[in-house]
């Protein structure tokens, strides 16, 4: 099993679009140029039906694994009151000069989600995405943000999808290409020395949310490249299209504290 501390080490030393982001940590260029890069996979519009920003306006929002505090923005401009944990020093450090530089009021603690620093029942909604597959006991980690809940509370998760075409079509091919495993290719989405990924199906995500009234489960993001293809080709664009709510690479959740 990965060690909680090789996950922070790894983050760490390489947060969240880094890598692609051409300026420095922090400053309000890279802030930007990841807005860009994000909203090319999840528009605005999309975000506010997901996450329903303006919902919880005078609320309390938890982001677990908040990163450089994109979608925690989001619920503070809309009046939330927002909180933030990641496992990460240089996370929460991004997240304070993101709430800086927009001008906004946020808490933020360093924090592992198996163990959350909070008292029963504290917040109207938690999110997490893209997080929690990273985590070595992710079912810990949903029972600690169902704690955290309040009875009702709203909790909004995104996980990778099994049965995407990107696990399904391109990288399984690209482990009979490589010998490398479907563990290591997995982990690989996130940069080659990441320790921990992993995927679920829409039946392992309903096990994962079995204490939550679960109201929507869905996929998202459908990509060329997914299939093999880096030449854009507009009939199969159009039926990976068709598909994306059950093939996307993205596995969205929405559910209820019981």
């Amino acid at each position: 099993m990965v060690d909680i501390q090789d996950v922070k080490d790894y983050w760490n030393n390489n947060p969240v679009a880094a890598a692609a982001v051409p300026y420095a940590l922090g400053t309000s260029e890279y802030f930007e140029y990841y807005n860009e890069l994000r909203e090319q996979n999840e528009s605005i519009e999309f975000s506010y039906r997901l996450h329903e920003y303006k919902k919880f306006k005078g609320k309390k929002v938890l982001d677990v694994g908040c990163g450089n505090g994109y979608v925690l923005s989001k619920f503070a401009q809309e009046g939330a009151e927002a909180f933030g944990v990641d496992i990460t020093e240089a996370a929460i450090d991004l997240c304070e000069k993101r709430f800086s530089y927009l001008n906004l009021t946020g808490q933020f603690k360093v924090a592992n989600a198996e163990s959350l620093p909070f008292e029963d029942n504290s917040f109207d909604c938690v999110t997490s995405m893209g997080v929690l597959h990273h985590t070595p006991n992710t079912t810990l980690a949903v029972a600690e943000i169902h704690r955290v809940l309040k009875p009702g509370g709203r909790f909004i998760i995104m996980l990778y999808n099994r049965e995407s075409f990107a696990y399904e079509v391109r990288m399984k091919k690209e482990a009979k290409r490589s010998g490398k495993s479907m563990q290591q290719l997995i982990n690989e989405v996130d940069g080659t020395e990441n320790p921990l990924g992993d995927v679920y199906s829409k039946d392992e995500m309903k096990e994962l949310l079995s204490d939550f009234n679960v109201s929507d489960i869905f996929a998202g993001l459908v990509r060329m490249q997914d299939v093999n293809r880096n030449k854009y080709n507009p009939f199969i664009y159009r039926y990976m299209k068709l598909r994306e709510r059950k093939k996307g690479w993205f596995l969205y959740a929405k559910a209820n504290k019981k």
